[in-house]
C-alpha cells in the first residue's frame, strides 16, 4: 500500500509525526523525505500521487495561509479518482475548504495528533484488507481461468 502526503512546510514536523505512525502499514511518499534531486518536482509529486492507494491532506491555518500548492496536489488525486483524507486542524474555518467540498475530514491536533492517526490507522488497514482480498479474488479467478483453458486445450 502507498499513501502520499500533501502538506505546507510550515507543517514539517507534524507530517514526520503522521508519516512515522503509517510507515508500519504502508509506504509514505512526502516531499521533504521522498524527493530526488535532479528530478522534476511536478511530475515526481503527480506520480506519487497517482501511484498512492490514498492521499492524506495536512490542512492546518499555516497550510491554509501559505500553500498554493496543497489546492493543485489535491486537485490533481481527485481528477485521477484518488481517496482523500483531509487532517484539518481545529482552526482552520470550514470555508477555507472549498477546495475539498464533498470530503469528509478528520480533525487533528497538531500538539496531540494520537487520537487521529488511530482514526487514520483506521482507514489504512482496512484499505489494505480490501486490496488484499481484492488481490487474493484476482489471483483465484486467474488460477481458475488458467485450469479451463489447460483443460479445454487437452480436450
Amino acid at each position: 500500500m502507498k499513501i502520499f502526503i500533501s502538506y505546507s512546510t510550515a507543517e514539517l514536523e507534524l507530517v514526520r509525526d503522521i508519516a512515522n505512525h503509517i510507515k508500519p502499514h504502508a509506504e509514505v511518499y512526502y516531499w521533504t523525505e521522498s524527493k530526488i534531486p535532479g528530478q522534476e518536482a511536478w511530475l515526481t509529486i503527480f506520480k506519487w500521487i497517482e501511484q498512492s492507494d490514498f492521499v492524506l491532506v495536512v490542512i492546518t491555518d499555516k497550510t491554509v495561509s501559505r500553500a498554493m500548492s496543497v489546492g493543485q496536489e489535491v486537485g490533481h488525486a481527485k481528477a485521477k479518482g484518488k481517496t482523500i483524507i483531509p487532517l484539518v486542524g481545529p482552526f482552520v474555518r470550514t470555508e477555507e475548504l472549498g477546495f475539498l467540498s464533498g470530503v469528509i475530514y478528520q480533525p487533528i491536533i497538531p500538539g496531540n495528533p494520537g487520537p487521529a492517526l488511530k482514526s487514520i490507522e483506521k482507514v489504512i488497514l482496512m484499505k489494505k484488507q480490501e486490496l488484499e482480498t481484492k488481490n487474493a479474488i484476482f489471483v483465484v479467478g486467474g488460477i481458475v481461468a488458467l485450469i479451463i483453458l489447460l483443460s479445454s486445450s487437452k480436450g
